[in-house]
């Protein structure tokens, strides 16, 4: 068994205590006014008591129609303290997350870098003009983007690349930006998402060469004064994304929503397979610009536009534009990948280990399509879902988990084709733990009421610190899955997916509050 990394439990039970709260857990604020479930002071929860207080949880009414998935083990003993519908299959919204990334992070290994090549494929004359094309070959890398290492912004990642072009003596090309997408096949979403998510940055396409995360950016901001329409302001600015504005400024405009709402202020639509993206509804006059963004379509192209765009602006004219390899004839193509020509620049990413923080942290669905293509292409030939999927399913098969059941048909869990089973997950969560790199994988999940998706949930409990666990959520599921070391010190793995339930999804939040709450107090005898 390897050793926990330390969660801040000592921080969290004294910012519980700090705030008068008593031990009773039906005193805390997670607890609804009429809740059944209480612990006694000391946290001496045992088994027995712990179960009785989780069914009192699930088995309430108000879950009358859907149903509740759980497992919970004890690490240090391996001992099941509690399962319920454990070998039923379940929609795990984004706790399918943990399939891929487990199945990455052990076989493609936490020090694992993409490589993105880029190639000047013909002569340069003496005059620096290129005779040919320069190709950036995708190796479906999601991380070529500063939305979350703002050390590295995406402007500053294009000027890398165009600074080695120069460093290459090119000073025009004569032919075109060609990006290769080749690694990836070319069915860029799952067929299974809804068509109204497919304009949103979370649906993002998955290509071989993707740039900031295949979406776009935007502000958008305000007029100083009622009656004239707001400005929309591309933050890459090109003819590929084109914006109608149907913004306008008001006295008193739609409210802007808080951070942690799904809501956005403006609506935005884009029609599909085409970057004609719609803003509308109305803001206040002189607030704050408002930040957007969506999905892209064709990422490869849009990467390579970005990348000429950059050229352009430092003075190097691309006569031919950007391209799609995929859009060339197909001898063309072939030549192309058969002579690549003179290796300009390589771009690396950083390594896997700070990747999964990107993916996991935010719920970054495209990250998790983009590799699970990724382990496709490395181990089976094939950059693809379906690929991508069997290498999952081997990975399960290795660790000793009948995975007979398991229905991928995506890696980010968007699609509500995507079946597990809890006793799976619990599976994956138990096999990571065992692993001397475990504490990696650990610290980039979120933790319970500091970062991530758990960043606002149970803000000043014992929780707050102490659990670090996947969330999961689209239409009528919620899922919890992660670790947590309760009061006593023991090490638990817990599983939770609701399905098909009928009251609101924060009241699914609740009661996973309420259970990890449960488990914290459970003292292990």
């Amino acid at each position: 068994m390897s050793t926990y990394s330390c969660f801040s439990l000592a921080a969290g039970l004294a910012a519980f205590l700090a705030g008068s709260c008593a031990v009773s857990f039906a005193q805390t604020n997670l607890a609804s006014a009429n809740s059944t479930t209480s612990v006694t002071a000391g946290g001496h929860n045992d088994k027995a008591t712990m179960v009785r207080h989780l069914d009192a949880i699930f088995n309430a009414p108000k879950w009358r129609s859907g149903r509740w998935g759980v497992m919970v083990q004890d690490l240090g003993t391996s001992e099941i303290l509690y399962q319920r519908d454990a070998d039923k299959s379940f929609m795990p919204a984004s706790n399918l997350k943990l399939y891929t990334t487990s199945a990455a992070y052990v076989t493609l290994g936490k020090d694992f870098q993409y490589e993105t090549p880029i190639y000047a494929s013909g002569n340069i004359d003496a005059d620096g003009t290129l005779h040919g094309n320069l190709v950036v070959v995708g190796s479906g890398d999601p991380s070529i983007s500063g939305r979350y290492q703002k050390e590295h912004p995406t402007t500053g990642t294009l000027a890398e690349w165009t600074a080695a072009v120069k460093a290459a003596g090119i000073k025009a090309v004569d032919g075109a930006v060609i990006g290769d997408d080749d690694v990836f096949d070319d069915s860029p979403v799952a067929g299974s998402w809804q068509l109204d998510y497919l304009q949103e940055w979370y649906a993002a396409e998955s290509t071989g060469l993707a740039i900031n995360d295949n979406c776009w950016d935007a502000l958008v901001i305000p007029a100083a004064s009622a009656g004239a329409p707001a400005t929309i302001e591309s933050l890459y600015p090109t003819p590929y994304t084109h914006f109608i504005d149907h913004v306008m400024t008001e006295a008193n405009g739609d409210p802007i929503p808080g951070p942690d709402s799904d809501e956005d202020p403006v609506n935005m639509t884009r029609e599909p397979d085409t970057n004609d993206i719609t803003l509308s509804g109305t803001v206040t006059a002189g607030s704050k610009p408002i930040a957007l963004w969506g999905s892209v379509h064709n990422g490869t192209l849009w990467s390579v536009t970005l990348f000429n765009n950059e050229l352009a602006r430092q003075g190097i004219k691309v006569s031919q534009g950007a391209k799609d390899i995929d859009d060339l004839p197909r001898n063309e193509a072939a030549a192309l990948k058969a002579n690549r020509g003179k290796l300009v620049h390589v771009h690396k990413s950083p390594p896997l280990s700070k990747i999964l923080a990107f993916l996991l942290k935010p719920s970054q669905n495209f990250y998790a399509d983009m590799l699970l293509k990724t382990l496709g292409a490395h181990y089976k030939g094939i950059g693809s879902f379906r690929r991508g999927r069997d290498v999952v399913k081997d990975y399960l098969t290795s660790a000793g988990v009948d995975a007979g059941s398991l229905s991928m048909v995506d890696g980010s869990g968007l699609s509500r084709q995507d079946l597990v089973e809890p006793r799976m997950t619990l599976a994956i969560l138990r096999n990571l733990s065992e692993r001397p790199d475990f504490a990696e994988y650990e610290n980039a999940l979120p933790i319970m009421g500091v970062d991530g998706t758990l960043r606002s949930r149970m803000k000043n409990t014992p929780a707050q610190g102490n659990v670090r666990a996947k969330t999961g959520t689209i239409n009528r599921v919620r899922s919890l899955s992660g670790y947590l070391t309760t009061i006593s010190g023991r090490h638990l793995a817990f599983v939770m997916m609701g399905n098909e339930y009928e009251p609101a999804t924060s009241q699914a939040t609740r009661a996973q509050d309420e259970a990890v709450m449960e488990m914290l107090w459970y003292s292990g005898k």
